[in-house]
């Protein structure tokens, strides 16, 4: 079994995001396959509130459920990463990376989760994979709602050896642990 890992932002990293907010909800994809795509305009946000530059990303920072791919991010992990799902080009060199490999992974009773009255999750505070489920997949969602990209230490090693920068991937779970 592998580690499990999530992306996080990376501080003062750039980031990409809608010129248009109401843009957010149809970027929060849920697993399925995006057909007719049709991008959104996007800005890159390359100073802080401050007037700082921010440093250069190969993945922008849009959120840890849609990683954004840049030109070299994409020429360097696409074989691996349309494996798992698809790459939605935004314009500008960046592609929104949509998960389609959805796993029933999380081991429930094992893991700290926050839920609404109904149910459903609000947040997951300490998470546990169930490894047979996971299998040899190097990225899936979970099938919850806005479920962040997870990746596993295989697929961190790529990132790593390719030479990108302006990534971070945070170490959630260790089969060990």
């Amino acid at each position: 079994m592998s580690q499990i890992y999530c992306f996080e932002v990376v501080e003062s990293q750039e980031w990409l995001l809608p010129v248009d907010i109401g843009e957010f909800e149809r970027l929060s994809l849920d697993g399925r396959v995006v057909r007719d795509w049709d991008p959104p305009e996007m800005v890159v946000l390359t100073h802080d509130e401050n007037g700082r530059p921010r440093t250069y990303s190969d993945f922008p920072w849009f959120g840890e459920d849609a990683p954004i791919f840049r030109t070299r991010a994409v020429e360097r992990l696409a074989e691996v990463a349309l494996q798992y799902g698809q790459l939605l080009p935004l314009g500008g060199g960046a592609w929104l990376y949509n998960v389609t490999n959805v796993l029933d992974a999380l081991d429930d009773e094992c893991s700290r989760i926050i839920y609404f009255d109904d149910g459903t999750i609000l947040a997951i505070d300490e998470y546990v994979f169930k490894g047979n489920e996971i299998g040899a997949s190097e990225i899936f969602k979970l099938p919850i709602r806005v479920s962040p990209v997870f990746v596993t230490s295989r697929f961190v090693a790529r990132v790593h050896d390719s030479g990108l920068v302006g990534v971070s991937l945070r170490l959630l779970w260790s089969p060990e642990s």
